[in-house]
């Protein structure tokens, strides 16, 4: 993320209109249909790169080295040089050309943001408030319709099918049924939204402030409160403690987090081997996807020791899952077999089983970096990319594999929601007036 302000004396950017469109649908659509996030990210990139570029910004302060850039650039080439080991090289090098590039269009974006001026700054936030809004509203009437808008396109359009119908129930070629699990990733999408849209309503001029922020935390909590996706729930939970913390003494805890996200990577596979040996697969608290992850974790982390130091290549986890030699035993009490699955769904376990130590130690230091970023925002905006750090890394902790496409954009937009409202509580710069945020 990028806090440097830039001088604003090119030419007016025509297309100013389209930055609030933008910024209203993109958090939309992104909600009705994550797997819009890639596609999204570098429209609404390129659009603010050429918004800065138009306003006088040298091409070359969109891209200036800082040690979270380098730390991310170098954890993609190591994640592409692991190909030459991996099981599917193809993949092993997609996904480091997909970290790579996310990493630069989400810098140079960042970069550009501070060049806007205040009013587009302005209407950008206001619209992506709404953007929210409104997304919180498509998904909780899908929770509370079981899906009634996705069975209708569905039904109409048999393309937006999914490949494997494993939430989706369908009778005479009809969709009859959509588990609410099905939308767990609408759900990651609107927890990724909440910090930065709290955010923007702090700092915009907006009467009854507080009453809006309480209903917009309300309008998003409450789907994702009663939603199947338990690793929004917490990270709902811990960034909301996190940012209370941050209030206080934001230096501290962003350290704190930096920290933490270090020790994720240390003490992944000793909690994984206390978690199994304390019999917390078999609790029946628990609910099964978290005990089914537990059985996961426990396998994986046991053949992270068969090759610790290498690994076995980038996103090599699907090509490789690894099963007991009679794949039809259950032990009795365990939800799964035992398996590596798909993947580890857990960024920190699955960092060590195909990247090995090298690869750890890389991944720690961009996530540290990141994290120690959030010292450059205005002092008003730190507790809240506090908070979204935090929520980023619980959905990392205990979710989906760590290459899924979709997700990696879907952080990448955060920094941008991030910075356009904190843009509007930077100091002026020579010649501007103070952007009235209050």
């Amino acid at each position: 993320m990028s806090s440097s302000a830039a001088g604003g004396n090119g030419r007016p950017f025509r297309g100013g209109p389209l930055i609030p469109i933008l910024f209203f649908v993109t958090p939309l659509f992104t909600a009705a249909s994550p797997r819009l996030a890639p596609f999204l990210l570098p429209v609404v990139a390129a659009v603010l790169m050429i918004a800065a570029l138009r306003r006088g910004l040298p091409w070359r302060d969109l891209l200036k080295p800082n040690a979270a850039l380098i730390a991310l650039v170098t954890v993609a080439a190591y994640a592409g040089l692991s190909a030459i080991w991996a099981a599917n090289p193809e993949a092993a090098l997609s996904k480091c050309a997909l970290l790579f590039a996310t990493s630069l269009v989400v810098f140079a974006a960042s970069a550009a943001i501070p060049t806007l001026d205040a009013n587009q700054v302005r209407r950008a936030s206001q619209a992506f408030v709404a953007g929210a809004f409104c997304a919180a509203g498509f998904v909780a009437i899908e929770l509370l319709t079981d899906g009634a808008i996705t069975r209708a396109t569905m039904n109409t359009f048999p393309s937006f099918r999914p490949v494997r119908a494993k939430h989706v129930t369908i009778h005479h070629d009809r969709v009859t049924k959509i588990n609410l699990s099905e939308f767990n990733q609408d759900i990651a999408i609107l927890a990724l939204l909440l910090w930065p849209g709290l955010l923007a309503l702090k700092v915009l001029p907006v009467p009854r402030r507080m009453l809006l922020s309480v209903l917009f935390f309300l309008a998003l909590a409450v789907p994702i409160a009663i939603s199947e996706h338990d690793s929004s729930q917490v990270g709902l939970v811990a960034s909301l403690l996190v940012l209370l913390l941050a209030w206080v003494s934001p230096r501290a805890v962003v350290r704190g987090l930096a920290i933490a996200w270090c020790l994720g990577f240390v003490l992944v596979i000793p909690l994984d081997f206390l978690a199994f040996k304390a019999d917390l697969h078999e609790a029946k608290w628990l609910p099964m996807s978290a005990r089914a992850r537990i059985i996961i974790w426990e396998y994986t982390a046991e053949r992270v020791l068969e090759k610790p130091w290498l690994g076995i290549g980038a996103d090599s986890t699907p090509a490789m899952i690894v099963k007991p030699k009679n794949p039809s035993e259950r032990p009795k009490g365990f939800v799964i077999r035992c398996t590596t699955g798909q993947h580890a769904h857990n960024l920190f376990l699955q960092s060590w089983y195909e990247l090995g130590v090298l690869g750890v130690i890389l991944a720690a230091l961009a996530g540290a970096a990141v994290a120690l970023r959030i010292l450059l925002l205005p002092a008003a905006a730190q507790a809240y990319g506090a908070a979204s750090f935090t929520m980023v890394a619980v959905i990392a902790a205990f979710a989906w594999g760590m290459w899924q496409v979709w997700l990696i954009c879907a952080v990448g937009l955060l920094p941008l929601y991030l910075l356009m409202p904190a843009a509007l509580l930077r100091p002026p710069a020579d010649g501007e007036t103070a952007p009235a945020s209050r």
